[in-house]
């Protein structure tokens, strides 16, 4: 019996400190490739002279709990210098200098960075505040780190008094643990396992069932990326299909393999090498945000010490050449520092914290997942609803559920500047179609995960509200320009649905419909009507007129 408790504790409690340190590695990239597609657009999305002003959303926030740094943050100046801080954060936290410390900020960076445009984030955002939260308590810096290599060389050097005596003495003893228990380690491995289920539970539409899911997806021309489009042109029918069944299978084992308390090293074997090829195919044909990128940074958390002994043998003649001279070059400037654990008090603090998220996290995910039975829905209390909101890991799990859209939609506006020319200030900007003005949706719209979302949202009338800001936006064009003549005597904006082709019929989309839902005329004594009088006075002069 003992023996079978070890093992559970194993399984579910504890992880390896190397895959912690490998884990922060790769998941600082991702924090950091996340920081870069934001900094791209930073003056749509973050100052008060883009599309969604500080103001609009504090005034019609999107949540009732809802924190962020970047709602202090009003010019492209300031939001550059937040960019750089955050950077900068995100660089200690990939290098591990002053993990603990890192880790912290990191979270409280990200949180910032989401919830300021929460109304357009998608289910990467999720993914990765999980990350940086669940790994909180655990000690990314113990290996691969700055902090280890510093803690090291603090290590060899003989201490000089009592104290320093004692601080090293723990760091010598336990310098480099093989492993770390925590319950953060069974939140980790339940949360993704949910992600999982209840994707799969809720895909129940008829498109999963005959095949052609994938198909519906890239079609999807807002998300679908140039390798998505060539394979919905050129993969066979019984491809397509194969895609789409593999995919729901895949995403059915997934959260077997993750939780099984049997055969667990060959599981997670399995779930390794197989399930970020599940995400590599969407990053491949669909631009999912930072989604792909999140997901498949988890996995490495999955190595068990058998997995490290295994790549040490392959790998190791290989790499520790190269980490040893990296350890010796680091020495030369590091300054030798004891990298202590939590102590008793904290760790258990952590502990109940952790505990206290995963209460919180389960009453979310029973009561926003529709594959849940109306049994288990339980009454979620107000604190639990605030440990989800102010971090934005909201656990409603279905993508493409239960089936992908059917009908592909994009908005475009038809603008009149004051020289008589028909422009679309949003697609210029948003969208490799700079005036998609028609019927139908083109083939590739190249559009981010925040253009996308905004694309989606701002017909809705549960979004109206940030309309105004739009207006106010795509009036300032000619401030964009620098050309006085580009002010807007009129505009329309206008939400098009066209029907995807069915899977098989190799025919193009075909309309649906057309809807106007924001129309906009200059006043009779505005700069614009002046400007206009202007250059058709200068262009009747030229005529001789």
């Amino acid at each position: 019996m003992r023996a079978w408790q070890r093992s559970l504790w194993r399984t579910y409690f504890t992880i390896d400190v190397r895959s912690l340190g490998l884990f922060r590695i790769l998941f600082g990239a991702v924090l950091l490739s996340d920081l870069a597609r934001r900094w791209v657009e930073l003056r749509f999305w973050y100052v008060n002279s883009g599309i969604l002003p500080n103001h609009t959303l504090l005034w019609r926030p999107p949540t009732s709990n809802m924190f962020s740094l970047f709602f202090t943050v009003s010019t492209v100046q300031e939001a550059e210098l937040g960019f750089l801080l955050c950077a900068l954060i995100y660089g200690c936290y990939l290098a591990g200098y002053r993990t603990r410390w890192a880790q912290v900020l990191a979270l409280v960076v990200r949180v910032s960075l989401n919830s300021r445009l929460a109304v357009l984030e998608n289910g990467g955002d999720m993914v990765m505040d999980l990350l940086c939260l669940f790994t909180l308590p655990l000690p990314l810096g113990a290996r691969f780190s700055l902090d280890a290599v510093a803690a090291s060389l603090a290590a060899e050097r003989a201490p000089q008094s009592a104290e320093s005596r004692a601080r090293a003495s723990v760091s010598a003893n336990e310098p480099t643990p093989t492993s770390y228990a925590s319950l953060a380690v069974l939140g980790i491995l339940l949360q993704f396992s949910a992600v999982y289920l209840f994707n799969a539970s809720a895909k129940t539409g008829a498109a999963w069932q005959d095949g052609s899911a994938v198909h519906y997806a890239l079609h999807q021309d807002k998300l679908v990326t140039w390798a998505g489009v060539w394979m919905r042109e050129h993969l066979s029918v019984q491809a397509l299909r194969w895609l789409t069944w593999s995919t729901l299978t895949t995403e059915w084992i997934a959260w077997t393999l993750l939780i099984t308390p049997v055969f667990v090293r060959e599981a997670r074997t399995l779930a390794v090498c197989v399930l970020p090829l599940l995400h590599l195919g969407f990053a491949l044909g669909l631009n999912l945000g930072g989604f792909s990128l999140a997901m498949m940074s988890f996995y490495v958390l999955l190595l068990m010490p058998d997995h490290w002994r295994w790549l040490s043998r392959l790998f190791g003649s290989r790499v520790r050449p190269l980490a040893v001279a990296l350890e010796h070059w680091l020495r030369r400037w590091l300054k030798p520092r004891v990298l202590l654990p939590l102590s008793g008090v904290r760790r258990a603090l952590a502990e109940v914290a952790v505990l206290l998220l995963i209460v919180a996290i389960a009453s979310e995910a029973l009561n926003d997942n529709g594959a849940v039975p109306q049994a288990l829905r339980v009454h979620q209390p107000s604190w639990a609803k605030a440990v989800i909101e102010y971090p934005r890991i909201l656990q409603g799990w279905r993508m493409f559920s239960s089936e992908p859209s059917r009908v592909d939609t994009m908005i475009y506006v038809d603008a009149v500047t004051a020289d008589g020319r028909h422009v679309d200030p949003y697609n210029a900007v948003a969208s490799d179609q700079p005036f998609p003005a028609g019927g139908v949706v083109p083939t590739h719209m190249g559009q981010s995960q925040f253009f996308v979302m905004y694309s989606d949202r701002i017909p809705s009338d549960g979004y109206a509200a940030y309309r105004q800001a739009f207006s106010e936006w795509l009036q300032a064009y000619p401030e964009r320009t620098h050309h006085p003549e580009d002010c807007l005597l009129r505009y329309e904006v206008y939400l098009v649905t066209d029907q995807s082709p069915a899977l098989g019929s190799h025919a193009k989309p075909t309309p649906v419909s057309r809807q106007r839902f924001m129309t906009y005329n200059a006043p009779y004594d505005s700069p614009c009507r002046t400007t206009q009088g202007k250059k058709v006075a200068s262009v009747q002069q030229a005529n001789g007129g």
